[in-house]
């Protein structure tokens, strides 16, 4: 599966953009603010609706212009796929597989399985736990094949249970009338999270092992409830005096959380920031080893400016992972000399020159 066009309009600096693509390596070289990190947005944007950067996809869209486009043809095997989304300012959203709407960005997201390397991942090792539950997440979606609906019944639920904790004419009993939903949900969304995490776990100590200058790192999991004492439910039920009083739920796997240590240490702490890039790289390289090993297929690696914080030897071992696992890489940087040692040797590599908003192919 590859990304074998690209067509942008109206994103950014893009005003109209079409790329052919290789299915291998692509490289956006060019000045800070020329555009080269809204080709990956753009990406991320057709397989989401929105950009890795920050949720607020309306940013994408072009001052003075009412909604941005992004569409692209994908190779799956023998078969082409036509994605396209459009986003309005307002908020509206279009988008396309063949020409046939989409009832929900899960299609397209299912379709196009992307990763980011970048200083955007490390809200992975710094991030909230939100930010970390959607690494398990998309191993869930991606890797195990789980449908999407599960957490839409679980979200449902919690708000609506929410809703009527801030409301104090309402009983116990009359609360606690979602707890069966979210029992139900909530225990179907942390086994799928275990499962992915013990297999996620086995697969970025291997890949983490073969860069250099980075000690070992323990992951660990937290359910978001205590599973020893019994289901959800029970957890539920427990703390719903607590609830009353904070006004939402405290238990469930919406509190659930995957921590990082170095010899029990944080990372922020443990590790410099060059180290915890390569952190982040091993788990983006996990999980694609893990997609390629259950569903055969391969995930498009937007990598934004791989040289950042990195010394030459973690680049060249991390780039050869990337080139390695069979993924299609779309690559930023600002310098050509910067990036070309690293491809000297690569085949089928596609080299882009980006300047104020102006994309053109080169050598």
């Amino acid at each position: 599966m590859f990304l074998s066009s690209l067509h942008i309009e109206r994103l950014r600096a893009l005003d109209a953009v079409d790329l052919e693509l290789s299915a291998a390596l692509n490289v956006f070289v060019g000045p800070n603010g020329a555009g080269k990190t809204s080709v990956l947005e753009a990406v991320s944007f057709l397989a989401t609706g929105r950009s890795f950067l920050g949720p607020r996809s309306h940013h994408l869209i072009q001052d003075a212009c009412d909604d941005v486009i992004v569409a692209g043809r994908l190779c799956v095997g023998d078969e082409q796929l036509q994605l396209g989304v459009r986003r309005e300012r307002g908020g509206g959203v279009d988008a396309r597989i063949n020409g046939e709407g989409q009832d929900a960005l899960s299609a397209m997201a299912r379709a196009l399985p992307f990763l980011v390397v970048g200083a955007e991942g490390l809200g992975w090792v710094a991030g909230t736990p939100g930010r970390r539950r959607s690494l398990l997440d998309w191993g869930v979606f991606h890797v195990l094949g789980q449908p999407s609906l599960v957490y839409t019944r679980y979200r449902k639920a919690l708000e609506q249970r929410n809703k009527a904790l801030k409301n104090a004419r309402l009983s116990d009993a009359e609360i606690s009338l979602w707890d069966p939903v979210l029992d139900e949900s909530g225990l179907q969304i942390h086994r799928h999270r275990l499962q992915y995490f013990d297999q996620l776990c086995v697969s970025f100590s291997r890949v983490l092992s073969q860069v250099d200058g980075v000690p070992p790192i323990e992951l660990s999991y937290r359910a978001g409830f205590s599973e020893h004492k019994g289901s959800l439910a029970d957890a539920l039920g427990r703390g719903l005096s607590r609830d009353r009083v904070l006004g939402s739920t405290q238990s469930g796997p919406h509190r659930g959380d995957l921590s990082m240590s170095c010899r029990g240490v944080g990372l922020t702490d443990a590790l410099s920031r060059g180290q915890q890039k390569v952190v982040v790289a091993a788990l983006v390289l996990a999980q694609q080893e893990l997609l390629k090993e259950h569903q055969g297929r391969r995930v498009v690696l937007l990598v934004d400016d791989l040289a950042a914080e990195l010394d030459d030897d973690r680049q060249r071992s991390l780039f050869a992972l990337m080139t390695q696992t069979g993924a299609q890489v779309l690559l930023t940087a600002v310098e050509p000399q910067r990036v070309g040692p690293l491809i000297k040797d690569a085949s089928d590599v596609r080299m882009f020159h980006v300047k104020q908003g102006a994309i053109a192919q080169g050598e």
